[in-house]
């Protein structure tokens, strides 16, 4: 049985996705999870950096399912002590075939019990005859001119008995748990008292779900089975590790005390060898398990990556009440009117605007000081229902943006949206501050207006004057110059009277269409000026929430590509 081939894929990449998924959702994902995946890519890039002559093949199991005595029939000689009725393995045993470049790789993995096995025992044989077999059909496909190609390396195997799983010695439980994570290849061994014991199968087993590549189910003392029950019990330990995830892994029946099946398990070791395919094989299924670890922790997918129009529309709306936009808006109508009024109003009552502010200046908008405009306003701080209405918009934004999407995203998106939400107030008070509301800004036809009325007004104290210095030469008895009189009318009237009566009309009518003329002008300038807030309130919200939430978008959107590409999820060429 040949081992079945690794998931083609560029490990170079996938290692570098989970590197960038692992910054992504730091902060996002639970810490444990991303240290994880950084132990994870650590250890792949010492690994990498060690040996690649050398496959590294772990032999684990609970106590008595004869792990010991497995190894030594692998190897063909005794490597490691075999016990009958307790553990002996407290430290971890390599049997090691070709000794250049293997010592600094076991000083990586902390064993230091090392046996070099010989170069004619049936473990060598096995791999020298796979590797000539090999050489063999390459030179039959080569060119007859090709005698410069390289020589090839022979290729290495280093096999490690290890303590129990199972072990009652907290330090040998622990030694076999950190080898799990370090082998190139997992070989489990169990027997068929303890076959489909929970502790491998849970604990250990099922953690190295989509490791197939790189493990072996071996079921030792398979002697022990009448021949008639062994068909079933193999295909219960093969349902047991489907169930664990291993889709593919092989289960092989052996027994180290008959060499049963020994054969075909050194060749499928030697096989694994030869290839030299369970590093980057054991590599890559690590770094697709880190990455479907940080995706349960915090899937970055179902998220749009683009925040929709009408969600910033309604951040904006909350955020213009916490701005007080409309009551400026209404202010820099009344303030048009108020201005209005002093140009086209009756001149004899413009006095009494003293008596009342400008409704912009009371608030310090549109005003200049020293030849600059104000950077602040002086309008009262928002109550405790404005607040509300301008956190709550930003919590409504943060949602509406992250619809979809895992808790602990959500959550991160919440946090972007929060980020800068002291500096919204100050923020907000500036963009009001600074707006154009052409406040200092003069009508063209204020001064056509007040033209008009100061002639209406001379009219009128042109007769009442007229009438006046009548009066004043019939009191003083002197005889006044003939009245000129109107004669068209109904009833004759003096032409001072006419003069009298015509300029307080032509005032009145003109204070009334000014009135009108500065009611609808100051309309336009209330939407005008309601339009120019809103835009910059919107600048404000953009910079200081939409931007942040839009950055945390585009980061998960790239973590689910990142993710995807780690787990091996889409075609890529090989290493």
């Amino acid at each position: 049985m040949s081992p079945r081939p690794a998931r083609a894929g560029s490990l170079l990449e996938q290692i570098d996705a989970l590197t960038r998924s692992a910054d992504a959702l730091a902060g996002v994902a639970p810490a444990a999870a991303v240290e994880e995946a950084r132990h994870v890519l650590e250890r792949t890039d010492r690994r990498r950096a060690l040996s690649a002559e050398h496959t590294v093949v772990g032999f684990f199991g609970a106590t008595g399912s004869g792990k010991s005595s497995l190894v030594n029939a692998v190897v063909g000689e005794e490597v490691t002590r075999a016990a009958v009725r307790r553990p002996t393995t407290s430290q971890p045993v390599a049997a090691v075939l070709g000794d250049a470049g293997s010592e600094e790789l076991l000083d990586w993995l902390g064993v230091s019990d090392r046996r070099h096995l010989a170069a004619d025992g049936p473990l060598a044989v096995t791999l020298a005859a796979l590797e000539q077999q090999s050489r063999t059909g390459r030179r039959a496909r080569r060119r007859a001119d090709d005698a410069t190609a390289a020589p090839e390396s022979t290729s290495g195997l280093i096999m490690l008995d290890l303590p129990d799983l199972d072990s009652v010695e907290a330090a040998n439980r622990a030694i076999a748990e950190r080898m799990t994570g370090m082998v190139d290849v997992l070989v489990w061994v169990t027997d068929p008292q303890k076959y489909a014991d929970a502790v491998l199968h849970q604990e250990f087993v099922r953690r190295f779900a989509g490791h197939d590549a790189v493990t072996v189910l071996v079921l030792n003392q398979i002697d022990r089975i009448r021949p008639v029950e062994r068909d079933d019990v193999i295909a219960s330990l093969t349902a047991l590790s489907r169930r664990d995830g291993l889709a593919s892994a092989p289960v092989l029946a052996v027994s180290a005390h008959t060499g049963e099946g020994i054969d075909d398990l050194r060749g499928y070791l030697g096989e694994i060898a030869r290839s030299r395919e369970a590093i980057a094989a054991r590599q890559r299924a690590d770094v697709a398990g880190a990455a479907a670890t940080l995706r349960e922790s915090a899937d970055p997918t179902g998220m749009s990556d683009r925040i929709r129009s009408t969600d910033v529309d309604t951040l904006v709306a909350d955020l213009g009440v916490a701005a007080r936009v409309e009551p400026v808006a209404k202010a820099v109508g009344a303030s048009y009117r108020f201005r209005a009024a002093g140009r086209v109003g009756w001149p004899p009552l413009r006095w009494v605007r003293r008596f009342r502010p400008d409704p912009l200046a009371r608030w310090n908008i549109g005003q200049e000081r020293d030849g600059e405009d104000l950077a602040r306003t002086s309008l009262p701080e928002p109550d405790a229902a404005v607040r509300a209405r301008a956190s709550g918009g930003v919590r409504t934004f943060a949602d509406a943006a992250s619809a979809g999407g895992s808790d602990p995203w959500r959550s991160a998106v919440r946090r972007a949206a929060r980020m800068r939400q002291e500096e919204l107030p100050d923020a907000l008070d500036r963009a009001v501050a600074g707006a154009d509301l052409r406040a200092r800004r003069r009508a063209w036809w204020w001064p056509v207006m007040d033209v008009l009325q100061w002639l209406a007004m001379l009219t009128w104290v042109v007769g009442l004057g007229w009438l006046a210095l009548n009066a004043a030469l019939n009191a003083a008895a002197i005889p006044p110059p003939p009245m000129p009189m109107i004669e068209d009318l109904w009833i004759p009237i003096p032409l001072p009277v006419a003069l009298i009566v015509l300029g307080l009309a032509a005032g009145l009518l003109l204070t009334v269409a000014g009135s009108a003329i500065a009611a609808a002008a100051g309309a336009w300038m209330r939407r005008r000026a309601r339009r120019l807030l809103l835009e910059r309130v919107r600048s404000v919200g953009q910079e200081l929430v939409v931007d942040p939430v839009q950055t945390t978008l585009t980061a998960a959107a790239d973590a689910a590509r990142d993710l995807a590409l780690a787990e091996g999820k889409r075609a890529k060429s090989g290493v």
